[in-house]
Formats: C-alpha cells, structure tokens, sequence
C-alpha cells in the first residue's frame, strides 16, 4: 500500500452506516462538483454515463445511459414510472421527453426536488412529471401503482437493500419492471486492504457498502422477482471512470485551497474528490464493477 493510500484511509471513517440525512447531505454538499465537472446544468446527469459507438461526448454518454435502461426494461408511453432517486430529474425528463411516459420522481433533498421541478418545467415537460422529498424505502404510495421502477445509481445508497427491494416489489404492478444501473463489488472475497479500499470509495458517495450482482440477483429473487438478468457494463462507464479521476486531481488543489479560508468546510465537500480519485484505482484493481439489472414482478 502506497503512503498516498495510507492517508486517504486514514482520514476517512470505516463500516460507516449513512442515514437518509447524510445522503442528502452528500447531494446538496456536492452538488457543485456535478455542475462543475458534469455540466449539470445541460445534462442533468449524476451518473457515469455510457460509452459506445454511438456516443462521441459525455453528454452523449450521460443520455446514452438513459436510453439503454429504458430499453432493457421495455418502457412504453403508456407506462407510469417510478425514478427512485431522481437526483436533479435527468432521467424522468429524459423518460417524458423521448418515450411520452409518466414519470415520478423522488429523492431524499429538498434541494433537488426543487430543481427537478425547476428543470422539468425549464424542459416542458412538467405535464408529465412531478418530483418530491421522499425516501424510496418509505413511501406513502399505494400498491401495485407503477409500471417500472427505475433506479439509476440511487439503489447503492440503501443501507438495507432488502428493504429497497421489498419496497420497490409493493409499488410494482404485477407483470411491471424494476431497472437499476449502479456499482457493485468485483470479487466474492477481498483482502482487508482491497475491501477498506472499496468502503472508503463508497463512503466518499454516501455509500455504506454494496454487494455483489450475483447476491443482489438472489435478493431481487427472494423478494418475489423474476426473470432477473445482469448486465455488466464496466467496460461502458471506463471512459467516465478516467475523466473522473482526473478531475478529482484538479478538485484537490481547489479543494484544500478553500479549506485553508474555510476551515469549518463540510465533510462531503472537502472529501468527494478522494472518493472520485480512488474509484478509477479501485476500478483497475477490480474490486468494483458497473451493472444494469432487469427484473419482472410476475
């Protein structure tokens, strides 16, 4: 282990176990990185992206990601979709302006539930969808209500992944799709270096830990899904993966040069560009892997 890794794990916390408080946090305190960096305000876009050869940019990548989920999990213009974990509402937009669907949207901020809407009527296509505060593994939503359940690198963040998936089976119709694109471990086993190395990736993201798809296949089974099929497309997000990494290199200098006037700077918004930088070593050494994941409520 290198001295620049001995300090980056001895800075941040391990086995952390975030509350829905804390993820929000990590949004609302990042939020500027996103901007920055991922031309927030034009894409919309809090995910990796997806690179292939119908994509020339990020922003490509960052629709191109939406376009495959919507046609692995078949959505229609009929269909009334869930994004559980909607972020700034790119996806549900994206969703209403190209497929003609309904979209509902939640995330865990205020802050971004205020700008999905801000944003969907900036795109007209708040007739479509509606964006509230809400916790995916706690809503007040009938049974059988939607259609699909999306999840785009929002399902990561469950503290308790069953729960996720029990509640996401309520709210599904039956013969309905749940489709979720996000990061799960690489290996079965890991040494204690490789698997503090993956925590303190996922815990810069608000993430507690995640599993494997093999494991989340089975738990999507257990919680009354079929049909579930793995996707893995890490070599699609690779090209974000490095764009992000150095990033994170520029972010330091910014980063450390504002702690210096701002001392009492927040956690997140000091340590998200370790998480950014480290997520492409951890990605080389294979302990994280990209999946989209297709399951049916029968």
């Amino acid at each position: 282990m290198c001295i620049g890794e001995k300090k980056y794990f001895a800075y941040l916390m391990t086995d952390k176990k975030f509350s829905i408080r804390d993820i929000a946090d990590y949004y609302d305190q990042t939020e500027i990185h996103y901007r920055r960096g991922w031309n927030l305000s034009k894409s919309l876009a809090l995910h990796y992206g997806y690179w292939d050869k119908n994509t020339k940019h990020l922003l490509d990548a960052l629709r191109r990601m939406n376009e495959r989920m919507a046609e692995l999990a078949n959505i229609k213009k009929g269909d009334y979709v869930l994004d559980a974990g909607c972020g700034v509402g790119g996806s549900a937009i994206y969703l209403a302006q190209h497929i003609g669907c309904s979209v509902k949207g939640i995330t865990l901020s205020k802050k971004q539930a205020e700008s999905a809407t801000a944003n969907a009527v900036r795109f007209k296509v708040s007739a479509l969808t509606s964006f509230e505060e809400k916790d995916y593994n706690h809503t007040d939503y009938a049974s059988e209500t939607f259609d699909v359940i999306w999840a785009l690198e929002s399902s990561g963040t469950a503290t308790d992944k069953t729960r996720f998936i029990n509640e996401a089976y309520r709210m599904t119709k039956k013969g309905g799709r749940i489709v979720i694109g996000d990061v799960y471990r690489g290996k079965n086993e890991m040494s204690k270096s490789e698997n503090l190395m993956l925590l303190k990736v996922l815990n810069g993201w608000a993430m507690s830990d995640v599993t494997t798809p093999e494991k989340f296949k089975e738990m999507l089974k257990q919680g009354g899904f079929s049909h579930v099929q793995l996707h893995c497309i890490t070599p699609n997000i690779h090209k974000s993966a490095v764009r992000i990494f150095w990033g994170a290199i520029s972010m330091f200098f910014i980063a450390n040069a504002y702690k210096l006037y701002n001392p009492k700077v927040r956690y997140f918004a000091h340590n998200h560009y370790k998480a950014l930088f480290w997520q492409y070593i951890a990605l080389k050494k294979g302990l994280w892997n990209y999946y989209l994941i297709t399951a049916v409520k029968s």
